[in-house]
Formats: C-alpha cells, sequence, structure tokens
C-alpha cells in the first residue's frame, strides 16, 4: 500500500493536472500509477470541513477555564455561529471519509473495479459498472462485503463524537450552578440583544472553515484518506470513550446509504459538486438543528447572568447537537 502526502485547498488543480506536473518535474524516475492517485475533487473535504469546525470549537472552549465571564461569551460566539444545514451535511460527509477510509470497503471497492463488462447479459464492468449500479440502487454500497465494517466505524464515531460533546455540555450545565456561588458568575452582562447580534457579527466574519491536509492511501485505483494521519479535529478518534450504536430509528439506513455512496463515489474519484450537495444530507438532523439553535437563541434572550448563558449553552448548543447529529447511530437496546 502507498502513501503520498496532498494538501487540500478549496480551489486546485485536478489529480490528472498534478500528476502530469509531477511526472514532468521527475522525468527520470519511475512512479507508479497508484503513487499519484489523489482524490479530483475535493468538495466531500470542504463540506466535511463545516461539521469539523464544530469540533475544533468544542475543543477550543473545553480548554477555557471556567474563572470569568468571558468562557461563555466566547463558547455563545462560537457555537452560535455554525448554520443547521452546514453541521447536518457536514457530519454526512465527514461520515463518508470514514467509510472510505475503512479497510474491508476499500476492498470491496477494488474488487468492483477489476470486474470486466458482461456483453451478454449488458453489465458495465470497473468504475463504470460501479456508478451505475450506485445509480440504478441507493442501497448498493451497503451491500458489498466491509459495508458492514464501514458502517460499524461511522456508528462508533458517531457515538464518540456525542460523548464528547454531550460531556462538555453537561459540564456547562454543571457550572451554572457552581457559577452562582460566584461574584462574577452572577454580575449581570451585556444586554441580551446586543449578545445575539455579537455573535451574529461574529458568524458573519468568520469565513469558510478551512480544507484539511492529510495523507491519502492509494491501492489498486482505490484512495483512502488516511484519517489517522490528520491533525487534531479531523481524526476519527477524536470523541470520547463510548459503546456505539445501532441504525434503529426510521429513515437511518437511508442516511447510511448516502454515506457510503458518497465513500465509494469518493474512492473511486468519481465525486463531483452536484453530487456531494445531493447525498451530503441529513433533512431530519437539519430541522432538529433548525429548532435547537431557535431555542438557544430565546434561551439566551432571557439570560442576564453568565451562570444563566452557561445553562443555555449546554442544554441547546451542546446537547441538543449530539442528540441531532447521532440519532443515525441511536444507543442499543438491551
Amino acid at each position: 500500500m502507498l502513501r503520498t502526502a496532498i494538501a487540500l485547498t478549496p480551489r486546485r488543480k485536478s489529480g490528472f493536472a498534478v500528476a502530469a506536473a509531477i511526472v514532468a518535474g521527475f522525468a527520470a524516475t519511475t512512479v507508479s500509477a497508484d503513487t499519484l492517485a489523489q482524490p479530483k475533487d475535493t468538495s466531500l473535504e470542504r463540506a466535511a470541513a463545516d461539521y469539523i469546525r464544530f469540533r475544533e470549537d468544542v475543543a477550543a472552549v473545553e480548554a477555557m477555564p471556567f474563572d470569568n465571564a468571558n468562557v461563555t461569551r466566547e463558547a455563545h460566539r462560537r457555537f452560535a455561529a455554525h448554520d443547521p444545514a452546514g453541521i447536518a451535511g457536514g457530519w454526512v460527509a465527514y461520515a463518508a471519509l470514514v467509510a472510505a477510509d475503512t479497510p474491508e470497503f476499500a476492498a470491496a471497492l477494488k474488487k468492483e473495479l477489476k470486474k470486466k463488462p458482461n456483453r451478454r447479459k449488458g453489465e458495465l464492468g470497473g468504475q463504470q459498472g460501479l456508478l451505475s449500479n450506485l445509480a440504478q440502487d441507493p442501497s448498493f454500497a451497503r451491500k458489498l462485503p466491509g459495508a458492514n465494517k464501514a458502517i460499524a466505524s461511522v456508528l462508533s464515531m458517531t457515538a464518540r463524537d456525542g460523548a464528547r460533546i454531550t460531556a462538555l455540555g453537561e459540564a456547562f450545565k454543571s457550572q451554572a450552578y457552581a457559577m452562582q456561588k460566584t461574584k462574577w458568575g452572577k454580575q449581570r452582562i451585556s444586554s441580551s440583544q446586543d449578545r445575539l447580534k455579537e455573535a451574529a457579527k461574529f458568524s458573519r466574519g468568520r469565513g469558510d472553515a478551512p480544507a484539511p491536509a492529510f495523507d491519502h492511501r492509494a491501492d489498486g485505483g482505490v484512495i483512502a484518506p488516511a484519517l489517522a494521519s490528520a491533525s487534531g479535529e479531523w481524526s476519527a478518534d477524536w470523541g470520547k470513550s463510548a459503546p456505539a450504536g445501532r441504525m434503529s430509528e426510521a429513515n437511518a439506513e437511508v442516511i447510511m446509504d448516502r454515506i457510503l455512496n458518497l465513500a465509494a463515489r469518493y474512492s473511486t474519484n468519481s465525486l463531483n459538486p452536484k453530487i456531494v450537495k445531493v447525498y451530503a444530507k441529513n433533512n431530519k438532523s437539519q430541522r432538529c438543528l433548525e429548532m435547537s439553535k431557535l431555542t438557544l437563541d430565546q434561551c439566551i434572550a432571557a439570560t442576564r447572568t453568565p451562570y444563566e448563558e452557561a445553562f443555555c449553552l449546554g442544554e441547546h448548543a451542546l446537547n441538543d447537537i449530539a442528540s441531532c447529529t447521532g440519532w443515525v447511530g441511536g444507543p442499543s437496546s438491551s
């Protein structure tokens, strides 16, 4: 298995253009095709970056000590800046990267790419055959060998992320009670309308979430993102230890089909922004997140002190988010 370090940017040349430049610069060197393989399109990573930015904000707020009123102000600015559609779609996109990084699923895709056309049966082979099957049957990828391993990886990531986000949410709620015993925790702060306007201004000035930089593995025409090589919040094991759930909720399999479809197309260099826009979405999560954002704004509007803000943030900016993104892999029943 070969590795090549790829720095992803929002706008970049195609994989073929990059490969051509490398070959021109190292004409005297023999390089295998797999060494040059890399995603031609980075729209999946750019979509996933919206979810990863939420992870980054969680990590940043975790590191802040509860010893002054700035902690709730900074947390409110960061968490209120997130767009529900961005988090919902970003989670699907990131889950697709997790699935694409599963060796067993990659092996199944490699086998699909090796299939020969069967003209007598009218069956396409290779990449064309795979794409045809994905287009005709949305659940095709879920039926591939190794798909269960990919699903398990996604469910495990979902449970761990939820555990870490919820842990911070509960910490905020606990601190809300402890802050009532401090002078600064009970002091009056600026009006709620000023604070909501401040958060909106922060959101407008923040800019797009940055794309990642991590190694890619290439084997037999199948590309994997090697998330273990990613720094900080792009790592699949970012969350806290937690038992993985299962797809028990209605429509969970539909979302998983989208995730695996994106993963299969990403791994076989068959993605484009239009496909990502169609598949990287989760309407149930988005509606849940929209309600959570509305409830957070209403809760903040009723606050006058840092300890009241802390409770609103713990319940609606953190716990609600974990619930809205985690429903696909709900807890296993006993």
